[in-house]
């Protein structure tokens, strides 16, 4: 198993947010809390990828997410409501962060546990304080062997040198970011 960042398959294995559609005014309920600001198209320019070919990493990444605010929050999700994230709205601006350690699965039964944490961080600007029809950003997915997990971590299997996903631990996908509302 390895943890997942953008790829076709998964948007934010965080819980990387992939998110809900959703339309102002269908009678549709938000899972997020605070106001549904609706939901957004939103597509993704692979701007550096020091992980590797091995991780997916898609180019364009095209998702869909559900976006809220509650005060000066501003909360994005998965379109299941999963993978909720959040962060600080200040004016038209936020930056969102979330980040999940998981056990991968070793390749070789020997070479013991490799505990891998991802952080993800949304910078988000938004056209308009108040019911914004678009948004520009970036995302980041950090990489790294997660420390104080385990008492044995030996990742080396996760590297591409030794058949696994990763050119190199630690490592970063960043993409930017252009989303229109639907």
């Amino acid at each position: 198993m390895k943890i997942q960042g953008p790829s076709s398959t998964s948007l934010l294995a965080l819980a990387p947010l992939f998110f809900a559609a959703i339309t102002v005014g269908c009678g549709t309920t938000s899972s997020l809390p605070g106001t549904s600001e609706g939901s957004f198209n939103v597509v993704g320019t692979l701007e550096t990828n020091v992980c590797g070919s091995g991780i997916g990493a898609s180019n364009p990444w095209d998702f869909t997410l559900e976006m809220s605010e509650d005060g000066s929050t501003l909360y994005l999700a998965q379109t299941d409501g999963s993978d909720e994230i959040s962060g600080t709205l200040s004016g038209t601006s936020a930056t969102l962060t979330s980040s999940a350690t998981s056990n991968v699965d070793a390749t070789d039964a020997g070479s013991g546990s490799c505990d891998l944490t991802v952080v993800a961080t949304f910078t988000i600007n938004l056209n308009s304080a108040s019911s914004p029809t678009s948004f520009t950003g970036s995302v980041s997915y950090d990489y790294s062997v997660a420390t104080g997990v385990s008492s044995s971590v030996n990742c080396t299997d996760q590297l591409a040198s030794s058949g696994g996903d990763y050119s190199t631990l630690p490592c970063t996908v960043t993409y930017s970011l252009a989303a229109t509302h639907q």
